[in-house]
Parts: structure tokens; C-alpha cells; sequence
């Protein structure tokens, strides 16, 4: 039976193909992909389809989607589909093979039937031959344009017995070893092929297991799924949209942790090579067993009585004359942390220009409500050792690296909730930067600015904290980048990021050299500074450019006096063009995938992290660091290292 509610191809779009698209994580796909792509969505439950149908028209009413009802086992029906996608859309660019079954009878028992789509071995056919015989007619549709990705998505049973489903983790393996081999050849024609693999996720699947067996389920998830967080479907769909990015490797595999952490089971010293034990081989978050007892015996040596923290007493934009340094009491070591919660040490935190935003009152909401909440704690992100866990805390140990994004940063110890603790390799500096400067940038560009390859880049700002990484990310997207800065130490280190026009705001005017270098505009902003620097990005917007507005800082000293920018509406309006607020803590969803994937960049060698060269040690030093952060003269991201001493086997680069 065939469905349709095609409109006639648009060129201009990205067409993808999405089997088993009528629920669970196939349908999540469909609707995020529908804004960018022309779809074809293919399921043996034609009812489900339908409501994926009607789920996308809500959201996106323009929508270009056929929907068909198949049978993935069958590999002639299969491919016929395949090739109708490309007559009816004219090409295929994505290719997500999604579709899957759990485990049908028990392998074990000699009465369960092999034939007739009832026994083990139908789940064979849907969890792998179908996805072999999928990627095989998908690559042969991609070969000819030199170009496309296929994703398979596989499970984290790849890795993990599951005594419940054995056939069932079978599949799952053979698709991720299939996945990673024809990635070797299928890259050398342009195309990538990546496989995801996250742990129980909130699907109809997964809860059709439980009520069919709760002792099947019970041996799969090691407990009742009562007791289990599953995975929210949009985690498995920002962890595929990541796969997406230009920078990805062909033949990357994601394991996603039930906590919702994304892993690579497969370093580079690893490939076309078997997979090691997962505990030994996931580079994301994982601490040698050495190195968290070095850990745990610097955060807890010398334990003191009290410690000290930075807070606000009054209300004002310079930073030192509205903070405070109080000292406070430790818990004794002794004492077990409230529940929830960890008691972390911290190693380093970050200087942010909206450091005296906050000092100012701004993120309250009103002068009002922010006066009202005086005295309170100040700074943005630290990286900081687990020195105790609070009892019934799962998933952390003493020792441990983490990384926070609180507004208690400044502060030499710390009681944090452990929800809101993220583990990161190593309790460095060098982890700082990737807070929430190198969020901001990776967020922005991805999920507000959709940046996409061979559009230009304005970043202004630079060389800043944040700057630095807007760059880099841009140049892996396939964009040509135009960098702003001031001073020749700073235009050197864009070159080296691989900026590939550099504005020293100093000796030219930026408006000018837009104006006369980049006559078709500029497709996407990221601006930071305000003022002229905003004035000449909207004025030289391509038609349909983006500009991102992720801070004001030449404004914030003055009091962030109100931004008059006449006839901004006008010129948005004749070039359909956009002006986008960003502001981190509204994107907390994605922190784990794109600190992952910033994570893997810099520990690679693809992502240069750039440490501002002066060194800043002790909690008392943090009002001075925010003033030299404000000078103009930091390169790089500002850090204070807030012990005297540094964990062992974790230098710090200040």
C-alpha cells in the first residue's frame, strides 16, 4: 500500500530516507530532520506512519514528506523504494536505517520456530540483514553524486551481554561491525556511514519487552523498568543529528550511556581492530583506575576546616567593589554529603564578560529580585575532583573528574547536586574552556544558526574565549571565516585556527572591509561585542543570513545601556534574514552531546584550545582576572587555578 503527501522536489533541499519511521526514535528523526530535509518514511505500521505524518505537519506545516508502508525483509521492496525516493526527490543525501524488532522467541528452546517471521531468526532479518541490505541499496543511490551518510542505528547490546536477547545483541554487533568495515571503502567514494548505539531508551520497543516479560526485562536492564531512567528519545536524536557535522569521522560509533553520556568504543589506536572491554576503551569519560586513586588522595590530603568563595553584597557592574572573599566551614570528611549531592574540590574555573552581568543583577529578572537574593554566590563553570559522594549516588566515585555549570563557581569547595555534575577525562584546565565558551559556540552554530558547509562566517571577538572556538568549528563545517580582533598577537593566533580573513578592528573598519571583500554578505554572525561591530554584521547580511547575538560585551561595563539600531526591521524583512538571541542555559539539553564531541575534538588534536597566557592562582585572584578578561588584552580564555597545587598527572596550562 503507498501513501503520499509529496509536493513537487525542491531543489534547494536535502532529501533522506528513514525506515521504521512510525514510532519511537524513527518518528523523533522524521520530525527534527523535516525543517531541513524532503523525506521518505518507510514502516510496516502504516497506522504509525500516519501519526508521524500528522506529528510533522504540526510543527512544520511546509513539510515534504512521502510515507510508505514496507516490509524492510524484503530486499527487493526495500530497494524499490529506495530508487522511487530519488526519482520522486532526485537524490538521497541521508540515509537512516532505523527500523527493529526485539528479540522473538527463545533461542534456547527447541520448539521455538526458526521460519515464518515467528522465531529467532525474523529478528535477525529486520536488526540486520535488512539494515545490510538497506545500506547496500542506499550507497549504490549515493555513489554516483560522490557524496551522503548512512546511519545505522544498532544498540548498546552491541557491547553488553543480554542473556534475555541473545540473537538480538547479536544483530546489534553485526550491524556496528558492518557499519564500521564498509565505512573503509564507502569513504573513499564520499560517502560516511556511522552506526549509534544508546542503551534502553523510552520506546514503544523497550516497553513492549517489559509488558510481554518483566523477567526478560529484569535480565536485560538489570532491574525492574520501573526503577530504570530510560533515555528520552530526543537524547538518541541529538546524539545522531552530531553524526551530521562535517568534522565527523566516517565509521564513528556512539554509545549512549543510560546517564545520557556519549562514548567512542573505538579510539583511533583502535581502528580495524577488535573492540576492547567497553570499561577500557570509552575515551569520553572514563578515568583509569590510577588516576582516580591519585585523585581521590589530592582531593581528600590535608582536609581543612573551611574554605573560600566569592559572593556578591551589592549590586554593580565593577565586579571587585560588588564581591566579597567570606570564608565558610567544610563538612569534616567524615560526614556524608546531603542526599543527592557531592562534594567536589575544585581544581579551576573560567572568567566569563558576563561575570559582571551577574554581579549587576541582570540574570535575576529584576534589580528587585536580585537585591533581594543578596549576598549570593558568583561564577559560571569550574572542573573540580569528587571528594565525597552523598549515599544512594549512582554513576560517581571519589576521584572523580567533573565539570560544573553552576552559578557557585568561584568557590574553592563545593556541595553540587550530582545531577548537574558532568564527568569529563581529567581534572585540567584545559577542560574549562570547553564550558561554557565552547559550548556557546558549538550549540549556537549547530542548533541556532543550522550552519551549514560553504557559507561564510563573521565571528567577532575572536580571540576570545569563545571566539576561538566559533572559528574552528566553522572551518571543520567547510565555511570560509572572517575573524575579528585587536592587536597583531591576536591576529596571529586566528591564522594559526585557520581564520581566513582577520580584521584588526584596530587598522581596519569592519563595515568597509565587508562592504568591498564580501559582496554577496555574510551568511552566519556570531557577535559578541555590541555596537559597531553588530551595526556592520546587519548590515551586511547575505539574503536569509542568521545573525547570532551571544553577548554585548563592549556594553556590559558601561551598565548595558539599551542597543538603538534604526531600521534593523526593514533590513531583516527585504533579505528574510534573522537576528537570534542566544543565551547557553535555554540549550542545558545538549550539554552532554557537545561537550562530548568538544571533548573528542581537542583530545584528537582537530580542536585547538587556546589558554590565556597569564596565570591567575587562588580564589582571591578571580576579581583581577575578571579585569584583565575586561582590558582587551586576554588571549584566549581567562582561568584561574583555584588550589595551590594541581591534581597529579592533570598539569594545568596556565
Amino acid at each position: 500500500m503507498l501513501r503520499t503527501s509529496a509536493k513537487p522536489f525542491q531543489k534547494m533541499q536535502k532529501s533522506a530516507i528513514i525506515t521504521g519511521a512510525g514510532s519511537g526514535i524513527g518518528r523523533a528523526l522524521a520530525i527534527k530532520l523535516a525543517a531541513k530535509y524532503v523525506l521518505t518514511l518507510l514502516d510496516l505500521d502504516l497506522a504509525g506512519l500516519s501519526a508521524t505524518a500528522v506529528s510533522i505537519r504540526s510543527s512544520c506545516p511546509c513539510a515534504n514528506i512521502h510515507i510508505q508502508e514496507l516490509d524492510v525483509t524484503n530486499s527487493q521492496v526495500q530497494d524499490a523504494a529506495f530508487k522511487a525516493h530519488v526519482q520522486r526527490f532526485g537524490a538521497l543525501d541521508l540515509a537512516i536505517l532505523n527500523a527493529g524488532i526485539g528479540e522473538r522467541g527463545d533461542l534456547l528452546n527447541p520448539e521455538t520456530p526458526q521460519d515464518g517471521g515467528h522465531g529467532w531468526q525474523a529478528t535477525l532479518d529486520v536488526d540486520l540483514t535488512a539494515v545490510i541490505t538497506g545500506a547496500r541499496s542506499a550507497a549504490a543511490l549515493m555513489i554516483p553524486s560522490g557524496s551522503g551518510t548512512i546511519i545505522c542505528i544498532a544498540s548498546a547490546a552491541a557491547f553488553f551481554p543480554m542473556p534475555a536477547a541473545p540473537v538480538y545483541a547479536a544483530s546489534k554487533a553485526g550491524v556496528v561491525h558492518f557499519t564500521r568495515s564498509i565505512a573503509i571503502p564507502l569513504k573513499k567514494v564520499g560517502i560516511k556511514a556511522c552506526a549509534v548505539c544508546p542503551e534502553f531508551v523510552d520506546t514503544p520497543l523497550v516497553h513492549n519487552v517489559a509488558a510481554l516479560s518483566a523477567e526478560a526485562a529484569r535480565a536485560m536492564m538489570g532491574r525492574d523498568i520501573d526503577t530504570v531512567t530510560l533515555l528520552s528519545v530526543d537524547q538518541v536524536v541529538t546524539a545522531t543529528m552530531s553524526l551530521l557535522h562535517p568534522g565527523t569521522k566516517a565509521g564513528s560509533v556512539l554509545l549512549i550511556r543510560q546517564d545520557g553520556s556519549i562514548h567512542y568504543p573505538y579510539s583511533k589506536s583502535e581502528e580495524g581492530v577488535g573492540v576492547k572491554n567497553p570499561a577500557d576503551s570509552l575515551v569520553s569519560v572514563q578515568i583509569l583506575p590510577s588516576k582516580r586513586a591519585s585523585y581521590a588522595h589530592w582531593a581528600q590530603k590535608n582536609w581543612p576546616v573551611s574554605y573560600q568563595k566569592i559572593q556578591v553584597h551589592r549590586l554593580s557592574s565593577n565586579f571587585r567593589e560588588a564581591t566579597s572573599l567570606v570564608t565558610v566551614p567544610l563538612p569534616p570528611l567524615s560526614t556524608s554529603p546531603p542526599t543527592g549531592m557531592l562534594l567536589l574540590k575544585r581544581v579551576a574555573v573560567g572568567i566569563n564578560a558576563s561575570d559582571i552581568n551577574y554581579t549587576s543583577g541582570r540574570y535575576h529578572g529584576s534589580k528587585k529580585a536580585a537585591e533581594a537574593k543578596l549576598p549570593y554566590d558568583s561564577g559560571f563553570e569550574s572542573v573540580a575532583v569528587v571528594a565525597a559522594v552523598a549515599t544512594g549516588v549512582q554513576g560517581f566515585a571519589v576521584g572523580d573528574a567533573v565539570v560544573t555549570m553552576t552559578y557557585d563557581g568561584f568557590a574553592e569547595w563545593a556541595l553540587t547536586p550530582a545531577k548537574v555534575a558532568l564527568k569529563v577525562p581529567r581534572a585540567s584546565a584545559d577542560m574549562v574552556p570547553l564550558l561554557t565558551s565552547g559550548l556557546t559556540a558549538s550549540i549556537a552554530l549547530e542548533e541556532a544558526g543550522h550552519l551549514k558547509p560553504g557559507e561564510t562566517v563573521l565571528v567577532t571577538a575572536a580571540a576570545g574565549g569563545t571566539g576561538q572556538f566559533a572559528v574552528q568549528l566553522a572551518k571543520m563545517a567547510g565555511c570560509h571565516v572572517v575573524a575579528t580582533c585587536g592587536g597583531g598577537e591576536k591576529m596571529a593566533m586566528l591564522k594559526r585556527l585557520g581564520a581566513d580573513r582577520v580584521v584588526d578592528y584596530k587598522l581596519e573598519k569592519l563595515d568597509e572591509v565587508l562592504r568591498k571583500e564580501y559582496l554577496k554578505g555574510i551568511d552566519v554572525v556570531y557577535e559578541g561585542v555590541g555596537g559597531d561591530m553588530f551595526q556592520a554584521a546587519l548590515e551586511n547580511l547575505a539574503d536569509r543570513g542568521r545573525l547570532l547575538v551571544i553577548g554585548m560585551i563592549g556594553t556590559y561595563a558601561e551598565g548595558w545601556p539599551p542597543s538603538n539600531y534604526p531600521g534593523m526591521c526593514e533590513r531583516l524583512l527585504w533579505k528574510s534574514a534573522a537576528v537570534i538571541g542566544f543565551f547557553l542555559l535555554r540549550y542545558a539539553q545538549h550539554f552532554k552531546s557537545h561537550l562530548s564531541k568538544l571533548v573528542q575534538l581537542m583530545d584528537s588534536g582537530k580542536l585547538q584550545v587556546e589558554i590565556d597566557p597569564r596565570k591567575f592562582v587562588g580564589v582571591a585572584t578571580v576579581p583581577e582576572a575578571v579585569e584583565w578578561l575586561h582590558s582587551s588584552k586576554s588571549v584566549g580564555k581567562v582561568v584561574v587555578q583555584l588550589s595551590q597545587d594541581v591534581p597529579p598527572e592533570a598539569p594545568a596550562k596556565l
